[in-house]
């Protein structure tokens, strides 16, 4: 089946391989050689001042207007697309009351506290262009190490942009359902291997909803999900040190073995048990700023959570008798268990 043969590639990855895909995930990582050769001014990257050109989509807000191909120029060893888009997200009013409201959304009453400070940090944002990215499909062995990204402007809502629906259609397709986007948005690839780090061409072809990309994204990041933890281990054993990992890097069990749970500083991870059989949409998850609530055709899950979360950047992704569900932290820290108890 698919999915065994997409273990049996990553059986075959590297330890570098596995670096480099926590890395794109945005882990900071400390390997003592790589320490050294920092510090004696070693290089592998071969990027030098190199630049290249590649191709990226844009998704209109507007479903009348087609999908667009453009072209962008940057150098190796980056992400062009967060600098390249940044005047493409530039200009734009943020509504005072949205901004309060999706501060309460995150952080509960105190959001509304949020005062001119705040709001011109926000208008400062809104200026210059924030481009936030999305990750459909992470890099690995089984995908080329290539890695697709929705980048969106990160106060798009803020601003009062239209929804995106085929933004969020793509991104359920890719296992996160409930996600939302707000205005245009740009479809993206990157490379991580062999290094440097570099964009690649990401065409109205792999936009199409046959691409073999989009077909293989669900199980390939339902995959990296639950290979995370195999590869915290394995670094750690190397001398390495990953941060946000777990203080003993095991799952924990929540009350009654219903499911299972881990953590970085920055977001839990949730893993509930489900009958094998249930479909997407016979799942509901809704997620509050300290609440987490899930019902899976007659089996229910209700959490007061220890801490705030935010629930726009929470989702969640269904596999055989598994529905793991990723949580933000509003702020950093552990926690002692999902619920503080």
């Amino acid at each position: 089946s698919d999915t065994k043969e997409t273990k049996d590639e990553g059986e075959n990855e590297t330890m570098e391989d596995k670096i480099e895909w926590l890395r794109a995930r945005g882990v900071t990582i400390d390997i003592p050689n790589e320490r050294q050769k920092s510090k004696s001014g070693g290089s592998d990257s071969g990027a030098g001042g190199a630049e290249h050109s590649f191709y990226y989509v844009k998704v209109p807000a507007d479903t009348s207007k087609p999908f667009e191909q453009l072209q962008g120029h940057g150098k190796l060893a980056a992400d062009n697309m967060l600098t390249l888009l940044k005047p493409f997200f530039a200009g734009g009013t943020i509504d005072a009351d949205c901004a309060r409201q999706q501060a309460i959304s995150q952080i509960g009453e105190m959001g509304r506290t949020l005062g001119k400070d705040g709001l011109a940090a926000l208008g400062e944002a809104s200026r210059e262009g924030v481009v936030e990215t999305f990750a459909l499909m992470r890099p690995s062995a089984t995908n080329g190490h290539c890695g697709v990204y929705l980048y969106l402007d990160e106060v798009g809502m803020l601003k009062q942009l239209p929804l995106n629906p085929r933004a969020g259609e793509l991104a359920k397709t890719c296992g996160f359902d409930g996600a939302t986007f707000y205005g245009d948005v740009y479809l993206g690839r990157t490379q991580i291997r062999p290094p440097p780090m570099r964009n690649v061409d990401f065409t109205l072809d792999d936009a199409s909803s046959s691409s073999d990309w989009l077909k293989r994204a669900a199980t390939e990041n339902y995959n990296y999900s639950m290979g995370m933890r195999e590869i915290h281990d394995a670094i750690e054993a190397k001398g390495g040190a990953v941060v946000g990992k777990k203080d003993d890097g095991s799952p924990q069990e929540g009350p009654g073995g219903e499911y299972t749970w881990t953590q970085t500083e920055q977001d839990i991870e949730i893993v509930y048990k489900v009958p094998d059989d249930v479909k997407s949409k016979e799942v509901k998850v809704k997620f509050a700023p300290r609440a987490l609530s899930v019902a899976a055709r007659d089996k229910k899950l209700d959490i007061a959570l220890f801490a705030a979360v935010r629930p726009d950047e929470c989702n969640w992704t269904l596999s055989k008798g598994a529905l793991t569900i990723t949580m933000e932290k509003v702020s950093e820290g552990r926690w002692p268990t999902p619920d503080g108890s």
